[in-house]
């Protein structure tokens, strides 16, 4: 019986999925303004944003064809663009670490995105990081998406745990 219920489950939420899995997706809502998450392509530009302003870079590590990835940012990510409460407090970036274009690693050196996701030792998408403006992290990263429900709180209180370290080593 438990086998059944899971394997329900496990279909209902590949129906779920398979929604964001179309790479043509378009948000569900579209009276909503658009927004479009940021592409980090000079890493270390985007550490002196984000040191020079005090902010934590709320990095997602993402994939071309990841599913889960679209669907973290439409449920999570694009909204909290859209709310403008983490505008003083979070410089939000995406990097495609399947993606074959140059650009800047934190060094300022021409790097790929797969090399920088390789240093940063991520080999799962989607993966939120949460960086200081040193590029270290200052909150535990959050791997994958297991239950969204909860995913909005799980975001809100890494970047609370950087912005207190942050904060200390700022005194």
């Amino acid at each position: 019986m438990k086998i059944f219920i899971f394997l329900i489950l496990l279909a209902l939420s590949g129906l779920t999925l398979a929604q964001y899995s179309d790479s043509g997706y378009e948000e569900p809502d579209e009276l909503l303004p658009k927004v479009n998450i940021v592409e980090l392509t000079d890493f270390q530009q985007t550490l002196s944003e984000a040191k020079r302003d005090g902010k934590i870079i709320l990095l997602e590590m993402s994939a071309t064809d990841c599913g889960y990835c679209r669907m973290l940012e439409a449920e999570i990510i694009k909204p909290m663009l859209r709310s403008g409460d983490y505008d003083k407090n979070v410089l939000i970036r995406r990097l495609h670490i399947d993606s074959y274009d140059l650009m800047k690693n934190k060094y300022g050196k021409d790097s790929t995105p797969t090399e920088i996701a390789r240093e940063l030792g991520v080999y799962v998408t989607p993966t939120l990081l949460f960086l200081n403006g040193d590029g270290i992290e200052v909150s535990k990263r959050i791997l994958g998406v297991n239950t969204l429900e909860f995913y909005g709180g799980y975001v809100d209180q890494a970047l609370e745990e950087g912005l207190q370290t942050l904060n200390k080593h700022l005194r």
